[in-house]
């Protein structure tokens, strides 16, 4: 089953930068840096991380499609 993403107003690839920085936990580890700031939150408003940091399934089968 396919599963299609609408992320058309987000930068694919800084999202998928982004939400790779996670470990084992779970959670999204980043700097302070203002672009993976503005993807993180791009990411989280999508779906892809939880308000709290951590990924989301909906977050583990989208980087699926750029490992």
């Amino acid at each position: 089953m396919a599963i299609k993403y609408d992320t058309s107003d987000a930068n694919e690839l800084d999202i998928a930068r982004v939400i790779g920085r996670h470990y084992g936990d779970g959670a999204v580890y980043m700097t302070q840096d203002d672009n993976q700031a503005t993807a993180l939150s791009k990411a989280i408003s999508k779906g892809f991380v939880s308000e709290d940091g951590f990924l989301t399934r909906k977050g583990r089968e989208f980087l699926v499609r750029f490992s």
